[in-house]
């Protein structure tokens, strides 16, 4: 120090009042204890010597109902730690500092215990820090949401589909503290595939696929969410002001809350995301996780429908959507060497060439289109392929001869309003589906000569 600041320091005479004084105006609290001890020199409580205003109003006090009364007599909404600290400060003469939540301000609070002029008195001062502290937890909530988002973000890109949605489902329910998450396609309002996450304790809530559409969730999520993305609902009686069936037969003592998404397409909604009975203490930003997983999700299910789409239009017939020539021959290698039972029907319109003449080819088409969905109502779609103009072909495995025998007559019974010529061969096995497509080509033309005889002969009469 300088001779000149020692001179400065030396005609400085600082009274007791005068430092009070200038603690008054300190920017925190503060306030300055003398210990009570008992005759072992343990703390029992502390006696204000001094309390500024800020302090005062801290505890709800006034400065001279706290200036010589004790912590323990005025102080309310005190700080148990405050005894503890007070003698390390005062007896110990070791300065101290800690940080609190106050549960009745919902505030933090950063103190400083210090000793002060001897041994058994200390000083108190309390800065708050909620403001630093919420700008820390909203830190740390949105690392943690933006980490989460680009973890998902990166698994769906990288992975197929569904293996991508699995993960991100169960991670969403895990860091949500959810029963279940779930994806729903949608197509013009009707409700497609479900893919769902349930955890194993608590995994019930949302209802099933029959459910959502009976009750018509999807015109209340619409309403809910309005021009937004994502709806969250805290509390499911709202739900009953909005629509008391779908609360009462649906929601009422099984979900609590939910949060729905929109999955989008230019605009479109392709499906929902859905997450039920998720926790109310989370530490993350809940709706931008969801809005930006939502985003994501949407993307790759809209590649997955159209990756399905083109799909299936490669291996179905537009006009009857049955499967076409190229799925017909992939089933009959599959088949092929298999040691299964196989039922095996051709299928031929008879006169659609004379129809395609007479009244045009939109005709002949709707009737393709007829014969289509009675073959496929007998045999069941899957089973049905269109392979020509006129020309369809069901294959059965694994079934009895009695059932395929009972199939194909269903099927000539239901024919009535059309006219077909039919050849059905059973086998107890597959290993030669050539040879047995052959046999029920040659039954069908048997039939179709027999068709035609019978025609030609009442056209003469």
């Amino acid at each position: 120090m300088s001779n000149k600041e020692n001179d400065i320091l030396s005609n400085i005479d600082y009274s007791a009042q005068d430092i009070l004084y200038m603690l008054r105006d300190l920017p925190d609290a503060c306030c300055i204890f003398q210990v009570l001890t008992d005759p072992f020199g343990t703390v029992q409580d502390m006696q204000f010597l001094f309390a500024n205003e800020k302090y005062a109003s801290l505890v709800g006090k006034s400065t001279s109902e706290l200036i010589g009364s004790t912590y323990y007599n005025t102080v309310n909404n005190r700080d148990e730690d405050w005894i503890r600290l007070s003698y390390q400060a005062a007896i110990m003469r070791q300065s101290v500092i800690n940080s609190t939540y106050n549960t009745q301000f919902n505030r933090w609070f950063e103190f400083w215990a210090v000793p002060v002029y001897k041994k058994g008195f200390c000083a108190f001062i309390i800065h708050d820090v909620t403001a630093e502290k919420r700008k820390e937890v909203n830190r740390v909530i949105t690392t943690k949401s933006n980490n989460f988002i680009l973890e998902c973000a990166k698994y769906l890109s990288a992975n197929d589909f569904k293996k991508g949605i699995k993960y991100t489902l169960k991670a969403l329910g895990n860091i949500l503290k959810a029963d279940r998450a779930a994806i729903l396609e949608t197509y013009q309002g009707e409700c497609g595939e479900v893919l769902a996450w349930a955890d194993k304790i608590g995994g019930t809530g949302l209802p099933g696929k029959e459910i959502l559409e009976q009750y018509d969730f999807y015109t209340l999520w619409q309403k809910q969410m309005g021009d937004n993305n994502v709806y969250i609902c805290d509390d499911v009686a709202m739900v009953n002001a909005q629509n008391s069936e779908v609360y009462k037969a649906v929601l009422h003592g099984t979900i609590s809350r939910y949060i729905v998404a929109a999955l989008k397409d230019r605009g479109n909604i392709i499906g929902y995301l859905l997450i039920d009975n998720y926790s109310l203490d989370l530490d993350i930003n809940v709706k931008e996780v969801v809005e930006s997983i939502s985003i994501f999700i949407s993307e790759e299910l809209r590649n997955y429908v159209i990756t399905n789409e083109l799909m299936y239009r490669n291996t179905h017939d537009e006009l009857t959507d049955l499967g076409n020539r190229r799925s017909y021959n992939e089933t009959i290698s599959m088949l092929e060497g298999m040691d299964v039972s196989v039922g095996v029907c051709f299928i031929d319109i008879n006169g659609l060439k004379n129809i395609n003449d007479s009244y045009g080819h939109d005709e002949g088409d709707e009737l393709i289109k007829e014969t289509a969905g009675v073959v496929a109502s007998v045999f069941k779609k899957k089973y049905c392929y269109r392979i020509g103009g006129d020309e369809f072909i069901v294959i059965i495995p694994n079934i009895t001869k009695e059932h395929f025998e009972e199939e194909v007559s269903k099927l000539r019974k239901k024919a009535k309003t059309i006219s077909i010529a039919a050849g059905a061969i059973w086998s107890d096995n597959a290993r030669d589906m050539e040879n047995l497509i052959d046999q029920a080509d040659k039954l069908m033309y048997v039939d179709k000569e027999a068709y035609f005889g019978e025609h030609e002969r009442r056209h003469k009469i």
